[in-house]
């Protein structure tokens, strides 16, 4: 568990094979460690599921719940077996609202690369026109990529396309959402 600048710096998380291959004496006193930390991080979220006892899944689905917005989207990258799938939605909605970068908004787009309900399309959309525009980037680059536009989740050669969003002026940016639209062939409208 112990993490020094560079382990934190580089976000690896605790050392999970050793955690894996602790005897069950040694997990009951690590489990205990981790539900006592408070407040929890990623990496506390992360070992929690890895244990996956019955008091570390209590302590996760509360953990969706945090005020901290990182922590919800750790129970749902490392837990989303504990939470329905309205709450799984509620929370990316919520990210996609909400988060920064270096406030959440890398691991939100990293897990919407791979679940993106219709509710989640619609907050993209939505953001390429209501999120400051280097939010709204990388709202661009997903959904050209969810859409099979792209063979990545920002596709550095299409990245003077995605910095049209990144307009303080409103008809540059909504000429921008016009040409994404002909680009990806779908009808925002659908998800506005």
């Amino acid at each position: 568990m112990t993490i020094d600048y560079e382990k934190w710096h580089d976000g690896i998380g605790y050392d999970l094979d050793a955690l894996n291959e602790a005897s069950a004496e040694e997990r009951d006193k690590i489990e205990i460690i981790l539900l006592n930390r408070k407040p929890l991080d990623w990496r506390d979220v992360e070992a929690l599921s890895v244990l996956n006892t019955p008091r570390t899944r209590r302590v996760l689905i509360e953990a969706v719940s945090d005020p901290n917005l990182e922590i919800q989207l750790a129970v749902t990258r490392y837990a989303p077996d504990l939470i329905s799938p309205d709450e799984h939605v509620r929370v990316l909605v919520n990210a996609l609202r909400i988060a920064e970068f270096y406030g959440g908004l890398s691991q939100v787009l990293d897990q919407v690369s791979k679940f993106h309900p219709p509710a989640v399309i619609s907050d993209l959309f939505k953001g390429l026109l209501t999120r400051k525009g280097d939010v709204a980037v990388h709202f661009a680059a997903m959904l050209t990529y969810l859409y099979g536009k792209s063979d990545e989740p920002f596709d550095i050669k299409q990245r003077p396309f995605f910095l049209r969003f990144n307009s303080p002026v409103s008809s540059e940016r909504c000429e921008a959402f016009r040409d994404l639209y002909e680009k990806i062939g779908v009808n925002p409208d659908e998800y506005l």
